[in-house]
């Protein structure tokens, strides 16, 4: 009788395990449909995607004009995580303590107020969000959450002075080989030529053209610590999954490496500051912004370079992580509907059926755009046309060749406190029309003015 009972529970453990299985294959496959319509509605040029637990990919696929999952992706504010565990790693180590100012190991970065490790690991350094190497100061924000790229450089000057090694040397001996990463580089140049590199698009007026990236250089906004790793999704997910292992992972020969401590990893995770949103509780700990969205904890980051987006998160409660990356970038568009397309695979594999997917949204509002556009130059053409036909109107001269090309130039600075450069980065077509309509009224402008000195003449 027992062993009959005993029969019985192992076979409904084994229909049950089977039932689950399926049930985690439907999830997959609707997460391929998916994304298969997801690329189609929202003119994705080439896409990856991997799914990951503990032990393996459990869905990976690649998408137009990406054909391999061993292709190389500059992975943008990605590399942000990578540089944290580096500094970590190096606490672990005794080399480095985050209660340090930074001028222990950096002697040049001295401020007015004191700037931890931890403060440049959670962002509240008071570092403006567009600040460089070269010209950081602090200012108001001091105290509080704001990011800004240059935390990161300048936490990679700190693995360097600590460990002794270029920041590309000690990732590559303490992060990548014993990953096995093969094919990841912390050395944007040094990928430039790489058979493997997938070329990016940047977007103009709707349509994509393929572009390389605007490698970093001294004066850069941001370099490798802080943005520009390259590394390829089946190399991703390695550095994925031993996140999901506590900081264990199976490198080269299937040794065991511990990377990090997973009571460090909770500190990365856990040990964060308020971003200050008050729609969602969300927070920002080191390399990684924390969620608590529906009930449940989402580990995450986002990067962006010039040509191409990247997204990565865990689910610690499911330990799961997921990995996009796409070779295009279209700040105003497709990178926000992306964004949402992320959060619709969470409620996939949560069991719950996607938004429809909109197929007119990409197209409508890059129409939309375009008319925005299209106005801001008929308006210059009209103040260059009204110089040229018109009497002289000294109103019509300060306003029409003066305060409007001012308006345009300043305009991203004082409305969305972003300078004309970072629009000419990332929303170049949005800087071709800015810089072209300025052009055009203030060439108005100056036709006004020499018709009033001829006038007085």
């Amino acid at each position: 009788m027992k062993k009959l009972l005993l029969i019985f529970v192992m076979a409904l453990t084994g229909v049950m395990a089977a039932s689950a299985e399926v049930r985690a294959d439907e999830r997959f496959q609707k997460i391929e449909t998916y994304l298969d319509e997801v690329v189609k509605a929202c003119h994705v040029p080439g896409m990856a995607c991997v799914i990951t637990n503990q032990d393996g990919a459990l869905f990976e696929k690649a998408f137009g004009e990406c054909t391999s999952l061993d292709q190389q992706f500059y992975i943008g504010s990605m590399s942000k995580s990578y540089t944290a565990l580096c500094v970590m790693q190096l606490v672990e180590k005794g080399l480095v303590k985050l209660e340090d100012d930074i001028s222990v190991y950096l002697p040049d970065y001295k401020f007015e107020k004191p700037v931890t490790v931890l403060a440049l690991l959670n962002q509240t350094t008071g570092f403006d969000t567009h600040a460089k190497l070269h010209n950081v100061r602090q200012k108001k924000s001091y105290g509080k959450y704001e990011y800004a790229n240059v935390n990161y450089d300048l936490l990679g000057k700190i693995v360097e002075a600590a460990s002794g090694q270029t920041y590309e040397a000690y990732i590559q001996q303490n992060v990548f080989v014993p990953l096995g990463m093969a094919d990841s580089r912390a050395n944007a140049w040094a990928v430039k030529d790489s058979p493997k590199l997938l070329l990016g698009n940047r977007n103009y007026f709707g349509f994509f053209k393929h572009e390389e990236a605007v490698f970093p250089v001294e004066k850069s906004w941001f370099h490798e610590p802080a943005g520009y790793i390259a590394t390829t999704p089946h190399d991703h997910a390695k550095y994925l999954r031993m996140y999901l292992n506590g900081g264990k992972t199976r490198g080269l020969e299937n040794s065991e490496n511990q990377l990090l401590s997973a009571q460090n990893i909770n500190t990365m995770w856990y040990k964060n500051v308020s971003e200050g949103d008050k729609q969602y509780d969300l927070n920002y700990g080191m390399g990684w912004n924390c969620l608590n969205w529906k009930g449940q904890t989402i580990i995450f980051h986002a990067g962006q370079v010039e040509n191409g987006i990247t997204f990565q998160y865990i689910l610690p409660g499911k330990r799961l992580a997921v990995c996009f990356m796409v070779n295009a970038s279209d700040y105003l568009v497709m990178n926000s509907l992306m964004n949402d397309v992320v959060f619709e695979t969470i409620e996939i594999l949560n069991g719950e059926e996607p938004e429809k997917i909109n197929h007119k949204k990409y197209v409508l509002f890059h129409i939309g755009l375009n008319v925005i556009h299209c106005l801001i130059i008929a308006l210059s053409f009209l103040v260059l046309i009204m110089a040229i036909k018109s009497k002289l109107n000294m109103l019509l001269t300060i306003a029409g060749g003066v305060v409007w090309p001012v308006l345009l130039l300043s305009f991203t600075q004082l409305f969305i406190s972003t300078p004309l450069w970072v629009v000419r980065l990332f929303v170049t077509d949005l800087y071709i029309v800015l810089i072209t309509g300025a052009a055009i009224a203030f060439a108005g402008g100056v036709i006004y003015f020499l018709k009033m000195i001829l006038a007085f003449e």
